[in-house]
């Protein structure tokens, strides 16, 4: 748990802090005892956003007004705005407000990119993109908004087609898109007529099969990259386990990283916007034709669990070996049960943050450790080096509050360095 001290209130993309935490270098010695990954400072971002309805998209991360450091941007369907925060300290960071917009009134995920491609990171949502005025006005200056077609439960910002620049990727639960801003946005749909609810963020892309190319990973399904945007992408199986009676469909949380070291990249994920969900890994057995899936225990004290809707892969320790995050959502959202369908969460349950520390030796076995519980967020969290010290921090909010504030958060790593 959270040390007493803990209690204290207070690169330019997400995808460019995604390469880095998971690749988090060798400069620490593994402990024995892995409670150790429970050494985590818990700062406040914002103890109260505006508004007090239910749903908070983003979090989109970046340098925002160029300052060297990291910023974080979200947005409230009520009241319709956008907002990004300027990181002073830990415990200190500035809201500033980036623009209204009805299309927000539906949205959820966000990314961090240079959309228009003229040095700046702006910020894309459900629909609708915010450029970033620059630094120079950035403080009190509305940013302009841009319409797009795309968007959706899902928003994630990579490099789709190897040329260096990073894409918006899109995932509405029926149609999967990416668009190039190199060539003035267009979009590639990559597959269309799903059912599902949600399913690539925040990392559900990388190479699967070998080629160097960036596949993407959505629910029983992964779409090979064919490396030409007017081609069809091949679809493959990987086992995917859904939850019956799932609160709102199939969906998702989903990373792509070589989690077991053999040299390819495997599948971790976990159940999402449903109770009684669980975190898997997925065995990449060669070029991804061959596949095993292995649930990961689940984590102590309540037997029931809620929605992991933050998941991350990382060196949390940063001795050279993956680790795995997830979070139970702070949501108590009981409406799809008069269907006959699965709580949000079970009635009582304190939610938790959760690391699984991988076990020494060559068995790739894990140890789930909680960092937290109870109304932490935990609603598509970010993993990325927010204080500059080298290791991988987390910033959560909240989507649907047990009460009338909706918070974000920061969560500093304090494993190995401190």
């Amino acid at each position: 748990m959270l040390r007493a001290a803990s209690l204290k209130r207070s690169s330019r993309s997400f995808a460019a802090a995604v390469l880095f935490v998971v690749g988090i270098g060798l400069s620490h010695t593994r402990a024995d005892d892995p409670s150790r990954f429970a050494k985590w400072e818990h700062f406040v971002i914002a103890e109260s956003l505006p508004g007090s309805a239910w749903g908070t998209g983003g979090i989109g991360v970046g340098d925002f007004d160029g300052d060297g450091d990291l910023d974080i941007a979200l947005s409230r369907r009520e009241p319709e705005t956008a907002y990004w925060f300027e990181r002073e300290t830990d415990s200190t960071w500035t809201r500033h407000e980036i623009a209204s917009s009805e299309r927000l009134k539906r949205t959820l995920g966000a990314a961090a990119l240079d959309m228009d491609r003229d040095g700046s990171v702006d910020v894309a949502f459900r629909g609708v993109w915010f450029k970033n005025p620059g630094k120079s006005r950035i403080r009190g200056t509305t940013w302009k908004s841009f319409g797009y077609d795309g968007g959706g439960h899902d928003v994630i910002a990579a490099d789709v087609n190897r040329d260096g620049e990073v894409d918006l990727v899109t995932y509405d639960g029926h149609d999967l898109c990416w668009f190039d801003p190199s060539r003035s946005l267009s979009k590639t749909t990559v597959v269309q007529g799903r059912n599902d609810h949600g399913g690539i963020a925040p990392h559900g892309i990388g190479d699967l099969n070998g080629d160097g190319r960036a596949d993407i990973v959505i629910p029983g399904i992964w779409l090979e990259n064919p490396g030409r945007p007017d081609a069809a992408w091949p679809q493959h199986p990987w086992p995917h386990l859904a939850v019956e009676r799932a609160s709102y469909g199939t969906s998702m949380r989903v990373w792509v990283a070589d989690l077991d070291g053999d040299g390819d990249n495997d599948v971790v994920y976990s159940d999402c916007d449903t109770g009684f969900s669980h975190v898997y890994w997925v065995e990449n057995g060669g070029k991804g034709r061959h596949w095993g899936r292995h649930r990961l225990p689940d984590p102590p004290g309540d037997t029931r669990t809620g929605s992991f809707h933050s998941l991350a892969v990382a060196d949390f320790d940063r001795d050279g070996r993956l680790e795995v995050f997830a979070g139970e959502q702070e949501d108590p959202d009981t409406y799809m049960t008069s269907k006959g369908l699965l709580p949000m969460k079970p009635p009582g349950l304190k939610e938790r943050g959760v690391i699984w520390a991988r076990a020494k030796g060559p068995d790739v076995t894990f140890t789930p450790i909680v960092i937290h519980e109870d109304n932490p967020g935990w609603h598509d969290a970010v993993v990325f080096d927010v204080d500059r010290d080298g290791d991988a921090d987390i910033v959560s909010k909240v989507w649907n509050a047990e009460g009338p504030k909706y918070h974000v958060d920061f969560w500093r790593n304090d494993i190995s360095n401190r």
